[in-house]
């Protein structure tokens, strides 16, 4: 891979009162075909410090407006444009074979461009002791460059193509204080509060779906959904429903089965892995020489695949499947036709000492038991969590000994910290660490992240450490 840019860059300021970018540059990649080889991105920022315009005061010590447009351009990784072979390797029989590699390329490949802008307000008060920084932002990316899972039929798994656009927006909230300053002791504090919702744009006609990595667990898969659906999609199998007499929404019941009914397809939209909400907080108390500084992380929204919990509960070691001698559910059931249903409301219990007619068959209240936990595991729904937490992300004490060290010229600075990390977490959700993933970023960039399968949670550290300066 080779690649050369131009670069230019313009900047002007008048007064301490406006202050104006404007950048350009061009690309040139090796990794895109010749007639798409280079491409231009420019941007141009600019901000105005209204304070500079307002008599000196107490109350608003700084105020500034700033904005940005900005268009980013991405080249592909190398090898991205050819269709390669496997090598020549030796088959059933002793015979010699050679086949397509699981990626192919494409010779029309474009760059891809991001467009984006931001608004901000940054104003601080009481001579620093109080501020906020606010931030809108927008970005549209076109002619994505992803690896999709396509029909086989192509002679390939993924293909390397311009996939369509993917979109962002979202706010950003940075608060910061100093509540207490004294001449022994000083509080410090941050809240930062960020929420995104993407979005995936146009994309490749006739895939309804995009499975931007291997995470399918369960009932669920990470999936982003084209045409102004979830960027980071959950998909899955789920029970049918349908109103009852009440009003109410059941389960449907399959007679055939005596279970509920499932869909037997994994593309339902069944959640939003993107959380609504993330933020940290941040304080530190410092007494003379101690400093006592602290970090919460946290989450509101966002969905949860609990697959961990799915895999127990298939193989009967989940805590849900412990009672094996009776289980009771209720549904609706069609008491019309499929073109015209009717349905009623029904309570069915299974018995383990007991047998019953299910459809054309006799079956034992053991085997039903069994059947219901199995019939449970296909529905997403019942492993899936809006989740919340509240983290304890890091705690740290230390002490400054400078005092000890004014009457020797040697050791400069002498400070001993001890430190705590991802010691607690508050949460809604029940499995080992909501935090976990199935695997990594994946081809399209989503990722597994809200998927849980079996990880390692976060393990809580402690540590202690001296430093010295001479």
């Amino acid at each position: 891979k080779r690649m050369v840019g131009l670069y230019g860059e313009f900047r002007a300021s008048y007064k301490n009162l406006v202050y104006l970018t404007v950048t350009g540059r061009n690309d040139w990649s090796s990794t895109l075909p010749v007639n798409n080889r280079s491409y231009f991105y420019p941007s141009v920022s600019g901000s105005f410090v209204f304070t500079e315009l307002l008599p000196k005061n107490n109350v608003l010590s700084f105020g500034k407006i700033r904005g940005s447009w900005a268009r980013v351009g991405k080249d592909a990784d190398a090898y991205s444009l050819g269709y390669y072979m496997w090598p020549v390797a030796t088959l059933n029989g002793g015979k010699y074979g050679m086949g397509n590699s699981w990626t192919g390329g494409s010779v029309g490949l474009k760059p891809e461009i991001q467009d984006s802008y931001e608004l901000g307000l940054e104003m601080r008060f009481f001579n620093g002791r109080l501020g906020f920084d606010y931030t809108y932002y927008q970005s549209k990316t076109k002619d994505q460059i992803c690896a999709p899972r396509l029909a086989q039929s192509t002679g390939y798994i993924f293909l390397t193509l311009n996939g369509g656009s993917v979109e962002n927006k979202g706010m950003e909230l940075s608060i910061t204080g100093k509540p207490i300053v004294t001449k022994d002791f000083q509080w410090e504090t941050t809240l930062n509060l960020s929420g995104n919702r993407g979005r995936l744009g146009d994309f490749i006609d006739g895939v309804d779906i995009f499975y931007v990595t291997d995470a399918q667990v369960g009932a669920a898969k990470a999936g982003s959904i084209p045409n102004g659906g979830y960027f980071l999609g959950l998909t899955g199998n789920k029970y049918e429903t349908a109103q009852g007499p009440d009003g109410k929404m059941y389960n449907v019941i399959d007679p055939s089965t005596g279970l509920y009914k499932d869909t037997q397809v994994e593309t339902n939209i069944v959640g939003n892995r993107e959380p609504k909400l993330i933020g940290g907080f941040n304080n530190s108390f410092s007494y003379k020489n101690f400093n006592l500084s602290f970090l919460f992380d946290i989450r509101l929204g966002g969905d949860i695949y609990n697959g961990t919990e799915c895999y127990l509960v298939t193989k009967g070691l989940s805590t849900k499947t412990i009672n094996r001698e009776s289980v009771s559910f209720t549904g609706v059931v069609n008491t019309g036709t499929a073109a015209k249903p009717s349905y009623e409301t029904k309570t069915i219990t299974y018995n383990a000492n007991e047998t019953y007619q299910v459809g054309n068959s006799t079956r034992s209240g053991k085997y039903m038991i069994q059947e219901y936990y199995k019939n449970y595991a296909k529905n997403a729904y019942n492993f899936i969590t809006d989740t919340n937490w509240l983290r304890l992300r890091s705690i740290s004490l230390s002490y400054d000994f400078k005092d000890l060290l004014k009457k020797q010229n040697i050791i400069k600075g002498l400070t001993a910290t001890i430190t705590g990390t991802n010691l607690f977490v508050w949460t809604n959700y029940k499995g080992m660490d909501p935090e976990t993933c199935v695997s990594g970023s994946g081809t399209g960039g989503s990722g597994s992240a809200g998927i849980d399968y079996c990880g390692v949670p976060a393990t809580a550290g402690m540590s202690f450490g001296i430093n010295l300066t001479f």
